[in-house]
């Protein structure tokens, strides 16, 4: 009897219900990152627009944001805003609570707004809300610039795509576990905490 104890024990102690990694991301990384991809994405997407459509309309698009540069800046503010907004739209799908679980801020340090869901997540559903603002104000722009043959799209496309590199770094570091792990959005940094539970947590 004292054996079987023992053996239960050991089994309880070895199959902890939840075990709790952290995944930071520092903004200067972020922001070292945003910069990095600007350059790369230009390149892959500039040159064979300018195989199908050549100069002319690339050339055409960065004459129109110089010349709409006051107009562009101000653009600037609700682009952010949506960018946030989709991030919660999406978890507050997921969430059991609903938009209740979400909150938006700055963290004034760096600048940077955030969107924070205090739920935990499915793995899939944390990154589908990560990745959503980055499909639709870059991949989806950058896609109709295409079909239309517009260079300003093309370039502002290109710089939201890049702008979105930090949701990309942590896109990055979910795909490293299992789908059955759960996401909680950090509540003080930029990153998230990764929980291995073997009870309800995970079947959320």
């Amino acid at each position: 009897m004292m054996y079987i104890c023992l053996i239960n024990t050991f089994n309880q102690f070895m199959n902890k219900p939840n075990i709790q990694i952290e995944e930071i991301i520092e903004v200067g990384k972020a922001n070292r990152q945003a910069l990095l991809m600007l350059f790369p994405i230009a390149a892959v997407t500039i040159a064979p627009f300018i195989i199908i459509y050549g100069f002319e309309p690339l050339i055409n698009g960065l004459l129109f944001l110089k010349h709409h540069q006051p107009q562009i800046l101000l653009a600037l503010i609700p682009i952010i805003v949506l960018h946030e907004g989709l991030h919660g739209l999406t978890w507050a799908c997921f969430a059991k609570n609903g938009y209740k679980s979400i909150s938006f801020g700055i963290k004034w340090s760096h600048l940077t707004p955030y969107c924070h869901c205090n739920e935990p997540l499915k793995r899939n559903h944390y990154i589908l809300g990560g990745i959503m603002p980055g499909l639709v104000t870059g991949i989806l722009p950058l896609l109709y610039s295409y079909i239309s043959a517009n260079g300003w799209i093309l370039l502002a496309s290109i710089f939201l795509t890049a702008t979105a590199s930090g949701d990309y770094l942590i896109l990055k570091r979910v795909l490293k576990y299992p789908s059955d792990y759960v996401i909680t959005d950090h509540p003080d940094e930029i990153g998230f905490i990764v929980t291995k539970s073997n009870g309800e947590t995970c079947e959320m």
